[in-house]
Formats: C-alpha cells, sequence, structure tokens
C-alpha cells in the first residue's frame, strides 16, 4: 500500500519564452489568489523551491507583505529554500552557496523558513557535491528529476546519494513525468480512477519506501480549479492506498522516518558522483552547456570576480576597520543570482531573456569595481576627503594585490597611470590640447622588479571624494609587466614612483622571444611563419598543439546536432607582439570561411618569466550562423582519462554509453562540464588546459577540444535525431547565432601523471592563471602605505574556497576544500591572534569551539572535506 502526498504547487521558469516582467503578472493573479481564497483543508501551496517569487510579487503587491509572511509562517504556502532554481553544473560550489544564503535571507525577512528539503525538480543534471551543499544547510533530504533514472542506476525512488566527501543526503527521484503527474487531477470517479492507475504505475514501479509524492501542478500553473473535488476524487480511486492532501514539508519528515538512519532502518541503494544520465527515463538536456557561449564566459568572470576580487577585500576591510559592506555585497550578488536559473544561464531562453541577462552582468560588474576600490582603499587608511584637499601633496603609487591565500612572487600585470594635465569641467571649463603634450616616461617603481610596458594610451581619470566635485585629468596610462617579489598571501603591496636609477632586481626565469624560439627556460614555443607549432616542457614536444575545429551545428538552444565540416582555417599571418624579458606574445591571425560565412580570429600565445604554463588569448569576430567553433589541444597523454573541476572540488568522468532503445529518446551529447580546468592524465604523463569562462569540454584520445563559440537560432526544434521532439517552445532566437566579437583566455601546462602532489601543483596553478598579481595606479596618494598581509591557508591539497563577512555580520568566514583522498592537516594564519573561532557548517552556523596557536587556526580536513571556519 502506498502513502501517497498530493502537494499542489507551481513550477515557476522566472523568465523563459517570456521576460520576467510578462511572468510576474501571471505569478501576481496566482498569489493574489492563494492569498484571497485560501484552502480550508490544512494543506499547503509550494511556490516552487525559490524565494525570488516571494520578491517578484513584493515588488508589485508591497502592502500584501503582511498577509503573505503569515500564509508561510502558518504552511498555507511554502516556498525555498534556494533564492532562485539554479542550473547547477556550471555555477560554482561557492555560487550555489551565495544562492541558498540569499533564499533564507528573503524568508527570514518574512519571519518564516523553507521546507527542509533541497528541492530540485528541474536542474539540468547535479554535481557531485550537491550532499555536501545540503548537510551544510540542514537539510537530510533532496529530490531530483533530471540526471537520475537511467538504466546505469539503481531502479529505485529513494536512494543514499553520498559526496565525495562522504557525506549523504536522502535523496527522492521524481517519477517519469517530474514535477507534472498530479497535473490537473480530474474530479469525477470514472476520470479520477484512470488518472490513479496511470500514476500509480509510475510511482508503484520504484518505490522502496512506499511513501511517494504526487505534484499537483506543472510550469507556471494556478492552483487547479475544483482541487478540493478532485483530491476527494483521488482519494476513493486510490483506496487502498492512502492519499493526503498536505505539504512538502509533511513528506519529507515521513519519507525520512521510513529511511531510518543512515546504515540501518530500511536499506537503500546507494549512487555517487554527479547525476546526469537519465537517458531512458527521462530527457537529460545536458547539450546547453555552449548555448549563448560568450555570455556564459561573462557570468563565469564576474562570478570569480565577486569570489575573489570583492567579497575578500571586503571582509578584510570590514575586520580592520568595522565598516561592513555585506549588504552592499548581497545587492552585487543579486542580478548574478538572477542570472542562475536553468533557462536562464543555460541559455534556453529567448533572446529577451538573455538581453536582460546581459544588463545584469554589467550591473554585477560595475558594483563589483565600486566594492573593490573602496575596501583596497579601507585597507591601506586612504583618505577620499582628505587626498582631495591636499591636491599638491599627491604621491602616485602602484597598489598591487595578490588574490591567493600565500605568498607569491611572478610578473604582475598592471596600470600605471601618470598624470599629463589638469582638465577642468563645467562653467568656465576651457579645451585642454593633448596633441603637443609629450606622454611622461614609464614611472619607476620603488622596491619593485623590472618593468615592460606592453601598452600605451591617452585617458582621462577623475579622482573623487564624499564631499566634493571629482577632480578631472588627461592622464597616460600604461599597461605594464612588472615583477614583483613575495607579495603577501591576500594582501596588498605599494610601490612608490621613483627618480631612481638604480637597477631592479631582475625576474626569475626571464623570457627570450627570437628565431622562431619564445622561451622561459621552463616553456619553449617554437613557431614559424608557416603557423607549425611545438610545444615543449618537462622534456615532452607536442607538435601542432592547437588547431581549430569549425562544424556545422543544425540543433537548438538545448541540443546540439553536429554535422560536417563547415569553415576552413586559413593562416593569414604570424607576429611578434612582445619581446620580453616579463611577457613574451606571438599573434596568428586566422580566416576560417565557407562562402559568405566568415570568422576573423587572432591566436596569441603569452608566456610570462617564470610560468609553468603558456597562455593562450583568443579573439574573434563572428559571421557565420549554425556552427561550433572549438579550439582542439593536443597533450601528447595517449589514452589520457579526464578529471575536471567541478563544485567543491574535481572529478572522474567516463563517457555515457546508452542503449538503442534509449537513443531514440536522446542521444548523450560527447561534451562535459568545465568549471576552471580539466586535465588528462595517463601512467606517465599528464597534462592540463585552464579556462577562464569557457564552460564545455570534450576529450577524445590526446585531445581536449574546448568550445569557443556556438551559434544556433532556435529555441526548440523537433526534428533533431539528437532529442525528438520540443524541448522548449519553438521561437526564433537569432541573437543566440552571437555574432559580432568573442574572446577567450585558457592555458596549458604539460606535467607529470596523476598524484597529490600534481593535484595540488594544478590547484595552485589554476590560481596563478585565473587571479595572477595585479594592480592600478593610485595617482592621489598623500603616502606609500606598508604592506597589507591577510590570510594565508597552509597545507598540502588544500584549495582556497572562500573568504566573506558572515551573513549576519559578526564572523569572517575561512573555507577551504581537500581535492585529496586522504586526509590532511592545515592551517589558516591571520594578521592578528583571533578571539573566537569555530568550526561551522556551510551555512554559518557554528558547530564546535576551535583551538589556536596565536595567530594560526590548524585544523584537520577529512578526504574531500569541504571546511568552515568562523572568526572573530
Amino acid at each position: 500500500m502506498l502513502s501517497v502526498h498530493v502537494v499542489s504547487h507551481t513550477h515557476w521558469d522566472r523568465e523563459w519564452y517570456h521576460p520576467a516582467e510578462r511572468f510576474r503578472q501571471r505569478l501576481v493573479a496566482l498569489v493574489d489568489e492563494l492569498l484571497d481564497d485560501p484552502q480550508t483543508d490544512g494543506s499547503s501551496f509550494l511556490l516552487d523551491g525559490q524565494t525570488v517569487v516571494l520578491e517578484d510579487y513584493l515588488d508589485v503587491c508591497p502592502e500584501r507583505a503582511s498577509e503573505l509572511a503569515s500564509a508561510l509562517r502558518d504552511g498555507r504556502l511554502e516556498a525555498g529554500p534556494w533564492y532562485v532554481l539554479p542550473d547547477e553544473l556550471i555555477p560554482s560550489g561557492e555560487g550555489l552557496v551565495r544562492n541558498l544564503l540569499a533564499g533564507r535571507r528573503t524568508l527570514r525577512a518574512l519571519r518564516a523558513e523553507a521546507p527542509p528539503v533541497l528541492y530540485c525538480p528541474d536542474s539540468f543534471g547535479h554535481p557531485a557535491a550537491l550532499p555536501t551543499l545540503a548537510n551544510g544547510f540542514g537539510f537530510d533530504v533532496a529530490i531530483v528529476w533530471r540526471g537520475f533514472g537511467g538504466a546505469r542506476f539503481p531502479a529505485s525512488d529513494a536512494v543514499w546519494w553520498i559526496a565525495p566527501s562522504g557525506e549523504h543526503v536522502l535523496t527522492f527521484h521524481l517519477p517519469r513525468s517530474g514535477y507534472e503527474l498530479g497535473a490537473n487531477l480530474p474530479s469525477s470517479a470514472e476520470a479520477a480512477h484512470d488518472r490513479w492507475n496511470h500514476a500509480r504505475e509510475q510511482l508503484s514501479a520504484r518505490t522502496s519506501l512506499h511513501t511517494v509524492l504526487l505534484l499537483n501542478g506543472a510550469d507556471h500553473h494556478a492552483r487547479q480549479a475544483r482541487r478540493t473535488e478532485a483530491i476527494r476524487a483521488l482519494v476513493q480511486a486510490a483506496a487502498p492506498d492512502h492519499v493526503r492532501s498536505g505539504s512538502l514539508r509533511d513528506f519529507v519528515a515521513e519519507l525520512a522516518h521510513r529511511a531510518g538512519a543512515w546504515g540501518a532502518g530500511a536499506t537503500l541503494p546507494e549512487v555517487r558522483g554527479e547525476l546526469r544520465d537519465s537517458y531512458g527515463y527521462t530527457w537529460s538536456l545536458q547539450g546547453t552547456l555552449a548555448s549563448r557561449t560568450p555570455q556564459k564566459r561573462t557570468f563565469v568572470r564576474r562570478e570569480r570576480e565577486l569570489l575573489r576580487d570583492v567579497e575578500p577585500w571586503t571582509a578584510l576591510a570590514a575586520v580592520r576597520t568595522g565598516v561592513s559592506r555585506r549588504h552592499l555585497v548581497a545587492a552585487a550578488w543579486r542580478p548574478l543570482l538572477l542570472s542562475q536559473p536553468h533557462d536562464t544561464l543555460c541559455g534556453c531562453s529567448v533572446d529577451q531573456v538573455a538581453r536582460a541577462m546581459d544588463t545584469r552582468l554589467e550591473s554585477v560588474a560595475a558594483q563589483s569595481a565600486g566594492l573593490r576600490e573602496d575596501a583596497l582603499l579601507d585597507l591601506i587608511g586612504h583618505d577620499r576627503d582628505e587626498a582631495r584637499q591636499r591636491r599638491d601633496d599627491w604621491t602616485p603609487m602602484l597598489l598591487v594585490r595578490n588574490r591567493a591565500a600565500r605568498a607569491r612572487s611572478g610578473v604582475a600585470i598592471v596600470e600605471l597611470t601618470s598624470t599629463i594635465a589638469d582638465v577642468p569641467v563645467g562653467p568656465g571649463s576651457t579645451h585642454v590640447s593633448l596633441s603637443k603634450r609629450k606622454l611622461p616616461r614609464v614611472p619607476r617603481l620603488a622596491g619593485a622588479g623590472p618593468a615592460q610596458v606592453l601598452t600605451r594610451r591617452l585617458d582621462h581619470d577623475r579622482t573623487e571624494a564624499p564631499r566634493a566635485y571629482p577632480d578631472n585629468d588627461a592622464v597616460a596610462r600604461l599597461q605594464a609587466a612588472v615583477w614583483i617579489e613575495n607579495a603577501p598571501a591576500y594582501g596588498l603591496a605599494a610601490f612608490g614612483f621613483s627618480t631612481s636609477r638604480a637597477r631592479p632586481t631582475p625576474a626569475n626565469g626571464p623570457v627570450h622571444v627570437g628565431d622562431g624560439v619564445m622561451s622561459n627556460g621552463r616553456i619553449t614555443l617554437r613557431f614559424s611563419e608557416s603557423g607549425a607549432l611545438v610545444l615543449e616542457q618537462d622534456g615532452r614536444a607536442v607538435r601542432d598543439f592547437v588547431v581549430w575545429e569549425s562544424r556545422r551545428d543544425r540543433g537548438d538552444l538545448y541540443t546540439p546536432a553536429i554535422r560536417e565540416p563547415k569553415l576552413t582555417p586559413r593562416l593569414l599571418n604570424m607576429r611578434l607582439v612582445h619581446r620580453g624579458p616579463l611577457r613574451g606574445a606571438v599573434e596568428q591571425r586566422w580566416r576560417l570561411r565557407d562562402g559568405d560565412n566568415r570568422v576573423d580570429a587572432r591566436l596569441r600565445f603569452v608566456l610570462d618569466a617564470d610560468a609553468h604554463w603558456l597562455r593562450v588569448h583568443v579573439r574573434g569576430m563572428n559571421g557565420a550562423r549554425d556552427h561550433r567553433l572549438r579550439l582542439r589541444f593536443r597533450t601528447g597523454v595517449e589514452s589520457g582519462r579526464p578529471i575536471a573541476d567541478a563544485a567543491f572540488g574535481p572529478v572522474r568522468r567516463e563517457p555515457v554509453r546508452v542503449s538503442e532503445k534509449e537513443l531514440e529518446i536522446e542521444e548523450p551529447p560527447p561534451t562535459a562540464p568545465l568549471h576552471r580546468y580539466v586535465s588528462l592524465f595517463n601512467e606517465r604523463a599528464g597534462a592540463t588546459l585552464f579556462s577562464d569562462g569557457l564552460t564545455e569540454y570534450e576529450t577524445d584520445g590526446d585531445t581536449i577540444a574546448l568550445t569557443v563559440l556556438r551559434s544556433v537560432g532556435e529555441l526548440s526544434r523537433s526534428d533533431i535525431v539528437e532529442r525528438p521532439g520540443h524541448a522548449g517552445w519553438p521561437a526564433p532566437t537569432p541573437d543566440a547565432q552571437c555574432l559580432g566579437p568573442f574572446d577567450a583566455e585558457l592555458a596549458v601546462m604539460l606535467h607529470g601523471p596523476a598524484s597529490a602532489t600534481m593535484i595540488d601543483a594544478i590547484e595552485r596553478a589554476a590560481d596563478d592563471v585565473l587571479y595572477p598579481l595585479t594592480g592600478e595606479t593610485l595617482r592621489s596618494a598623500l603616502a606609500v602605505p606598508p604592506a597589507v598581509h591577510g590570510v594565508s591557508l597552509e597545507g598540502h591539497g588544500l584549495a582556497l574556497s572562500t573568504i566573506k563577512e558572515s551573513d549576519d555580520g559578526e564572523w569572517l568566514v575561512l573555507r577551504c576544500v581537500n581535492l585529496l583522498e586522504q586526509e590532511c592537516s592545515g592551517a589558516w594564519r591571520l594578521d592578528r591572534e583571533p578571539g573566537e573561532v569555530h568550526l561551522a557548517r556551510l551555512d554559518e552556523t557554528p558547530i564546535t569551539p576551535l583551538q589556536t596557536r596565536g595567530d594560526t587556526i590548524p585544523f584537520l580536513a577529512p578526504p574531500r572535506g569541504v571546511i568552515t571556519i568562523l572568526v572573530r
């Protein structure tokens, strides 16, 4: 006999085939009805697993906040725990944590709580670390649909899902029809009987605990008409199965009770790893990883900027000054989180939705830049008002920031800004001619190594203060490579402009370029006018290590349909860009063409002094439709097995092999999601490709292919063999052809076979590639401040995950991930002795106090563990 929980709900894609504003109009009508005509049978209505719908409603109807809060508190409505229902494979683990923290904030503002379940009804697959995320927010149960249920998984609707860290969560899997199985229940006895027989067939076939969930609703559906009569008819038709109309909270309570504790009570199957395979059960939709490729790259870069170049500085500034900016940081996160929903971030929405996302990402960039600037000035004690009043005392300096939790030396790419002339603005101002002015010399930096100018340009620069108009100046901006020695861990180093002629300390491993060779002693690139390239490192040589691949794509935004080759690449020329000694660069200019379809692109190969990797910068202009453009990197690692970076640590992946029958429903693409890097290993060697925002890769033999661009023009089409039938409402999406500029920044590193030491080295290299030393000029400095020492992380195999203010403003949050399959000891080192330290959950709930040794916080990290520590 089944215990059937009927939960009325709406699945709310905030934006999809309509923009958010149109769906919000329907949402207001839906919620108004729920508040004006509440159910009297004690049941609840689930406003999906996200809380943004509450904010959207209150944006239009703020006067009903009290009624909405009451309905949430007394259980007539449920929402959350997510802020938005996210795509779970593209955002980082920290991005998903910020999503859940924002969802909790929304509910707490209404003095309400979410049902105790990580509800994921329609995500296009799930990361291996999702049980860690559930545990970290106190959820014992997760509910999923896509990505699970194929022939490679147990035939059970309830399993223990185990993360790489060993953490587990009771996972309930929705039936084949997902959250729509109970939509529009009939109210007549005969129809109810037929409907129940159909539903029971799906629910009973895989039940393990005889407690099942029947979701009564569908996409953007309001509460069904004559719901009470329909439930009554279902109760009678289902007897002797027990049907009750209740809440998601009631369902998970009974499910958890029947499952018992892990390892005891009812015996359930166990699953491990990512859930990306529901082939033959329901569509997995794993083909969205490169739809609207440039937009995805922008999203990833904006997220990394918040995580590593905004949150840490604002948190460290709050510790030093007591001035919290956590509410402003949350405001900067909001437009990024609003871009996380799968229909938005996966790119499978109409063009109007994509354009709204572009605007949100611009907002994130503007807010991030302002927050970073304010926090950095706080950290060095710079007073804007005082500086504005003392214009004649300005002492320009370069402020270099180290965005890694370890002291580093190396090449910093910085902006050196020199004043040319004051340029007044406003009544009484006059034209200031700059055409005959001589550009100033490259400033020398006291205490820094040598500098190499990369670019020069004239510009305007404003010095602002809270109590004065900006001071506007014409300036010369020089982008330069500067050798920096021993920049403090997550800290700042300042270098004054100097007139000294003393020779700076030379860089380690300088770059030499000449006679078709670029080398820094570790890496050598051999190149010729014909375009032939050879990469040499650690005694290995890989010829033609990067090539273009262009193929026709007749798919849609959900599913690629890759066909014959399309554009033919032709090398136009090759030129030397930078000669060293700090940065060397050579550039190839390519044209890929087929008739009127054309892509112009440049590949720039960049080598820095002492670097262990070769950078590959891509810039291009796409003029071709319906194609996929990739770069294929040969590694020399024959028969290599991939390990790819993912949420809270890398995962091993094997290709999904499906039966002929499953292929008739959906064909699994050979591509996979990519965070910061993917490595290939065999028993003798390894190679890693780092990506700054490209999100799709494929491995084949010794080759790693990265999708640089995917151009299609339909939201959904039904005539492709890879996925027959419409995955969404058909609509033209001309913007998704991605005509216009595109870019990417990559790096390749050849190295040894997989080991704990190599995993640690790859993580350090990822930091150096993606977060190099960088800096800008502060022209209005009144003095050169001492170095600012932030926090350092010590421990082999430990990766920095976050440095931030806690949501309540009471703590400094430090989090790291053990990337190894073995326990390791670690320590955080601060610039002061902490007063109180606690081990905590991901949601910043303290667990146990920790002992410290002066300024050091030692800890043990379990295998693949995620360790959160609160400090004050």
